[in-house]
């Protein structure tokens, strides 16, 4: 009998991209996934930037399994810090329990300890992050020449790497990490729960349209995410009230919550109803309210690769996005003029053009075909795809490996939900 890959997973906490990702991974013959999570955000309360104290709706830890680690006081974290530090790890992240351990960045203490420590194991590391040069921009000139003496080091110490975009993999390049040691993937969205959730909710799907809508003729364009200063929510207001006095039929709805929720409510109250603040949705009715949409904008001045993009186009809405995102290009998830727009992050008139731009229908329809077929090759599917290539490629070393005797003593025991 072959011995499955173990493979184990360093995460701050669950989430809706990437929990159904170890789920399916989980079920793919000869893998056995294990999750240390570090924090339980999102699971006993809501996500803090977001304003909201419901924790998410929707399953997370079923079907794989997965460990919540206390941190030095013995308790569970309740939110993401990056102080987070959590021994448990040091007898969890054995040669014996684990083939490969999959961590997303050094943020915080636990991922360097994660990183230590299977350096000193011999387990091999795969990593993956959303990290752009168009978001590292921001930063100052000196931090950039450590970022240049640093993170070639830094990211030299994972075995194998898996891309999430164009620009990633231009940013992951230019910081030193060999074409051989990295696989094209993606950040992972659960296209089954949300096309099975439209499929099955459509009378929701109308009554939150006609309740978003003036009439018929309403084009609805939508903004979701926190309502914080890097996601410039202001300039999708301004954009949609601008693009309003010349189409009267254009209608903006925000979809979130956040620390600027009091300014951006005193802002649309001055307005004549051209922008809706829905306010928080959770996650098993926000494809229903995708599927509502015509159109998705964000607009942010940061952002390596917003998620929400990919969930918009998994309900076929093309997408107009700030050229400071970072998942625009040629093979990425907006693909300019072809299913979405690219515009220039700060030209308000460039987005009020792009918002009017997509009032024509024929316009929306090709691109709302043309974001179903460009997401069917971004889904889940596609990072599960990347990481079964990185276990084949780490197979023949592990297999000598595998000769060694296994120690009992060493095992590991975590709760397992059906």
């Amino acid at each position: 009998m072959v011995n499955p890959f173990r493979l184990g997973i360093v995460f701050t906490h669950p989430t809706q991209h990437h929990a159904p990702l170890w789920r399916t991974l989980n079920e793919q013959p000869g893998v056995e996934v294990t999750a240390f999570y570090l924090c339980n955000e999102n699971q006993v309360s809501g996500d803090r930037h977001l304003g909201s104290t419901e924790p998410w709706d929707v399953d997370l830890t079923g079907g794989y399994a997965h460990e919540f680690l206390p941190t030095l006081s013995g308790t569970v974290a309740t939110k993401i810090d990056k102080t987070l530090f959590n021994p448990g790890l040091f007898s969890r992240l054995t040669r014996q329990n684990f083939d490969a351990v999959f961590l997303p960045s050094f943020f915080n203490h636990s991922y360097r300890l994660t990183v230590l420590l299977c350096k000193l194991r011999g387990i091999p590391i795969i990593m993956q992050n959303d990290a752009t040069i168009i978001t590292d921009d921001r930063y100052s000139r000196p931090r950039k020449i450590i970022q240049a003496i640093l993170y070639p080091w830094m990211y030299g110490l994972a075995d194998r790497w898996i891309s999430s975009g164009d620009h990633n993999e231009i940013y992951l390049r230019h910081y030193g990490v060999p074409v051989e040691k990295m696989v094209r993937g993606c950040y992972p969205v659960d296209r089954d729960r949300f096309e099975q959730t439209i499929a099955q909710r459509q009378d929701e799907i109308h009554a939150i349209r006609r309740e978003l809508c003036w009439n018929d003729d309403t084009i609805l364009y939508g903004f979701v995410g926190k309502y914080i200063d890097r996601k410039n929510p202001f300039e999708f207001i301004e954009a949609i009230a601008k693009a309003h006095q010349q189409d009267a039929r254009v209608r903006g709805i925000m979809i979130g919550g956040g620390e600027l929720k009091p300014a951006i409510d005193q802002r649309l109250a001055e307005l004549q109803g051209e922008v809706l603040n829905v306010g928080f949705v959770n996650q098993s009715k926000l494809p229903l309210y995708y599927a509502a949409l015509d159109l998705f904008v964000s607009t942010s001045r940061i952002d390596p690769h917003p998620l929400v993009v990919s969930e918009a186009m998994a309900a076929g809405c093309p997408a107009i996005l700030s050229d400071r995102c970072g998942n625009w290009g040629y093979r990425d998830t907006v693909q300019h003029r072809h299913n979405g727009l690219v515009y220039a992050c700060g030209d308000v008139d460039a987005l009020t053009q792009a918002v009017l731009t997509l009032t024509d229908r024929d316009t929306r329809t090709t691109y709302s075909q043309h974001a179903r077929e460009v997401f069917a090759g971004q889904d889940l599917r596609c990072e599960l795809a990347a990481f079964m290539t990185l276990i084949e490629r780490l197979q023949p070393t592990l297999n000598r490996h595998k000769k060694e005797t296994k120690s009992p003593s060493q095992d590991i025991s975590v709760s397992t939900m059906p």
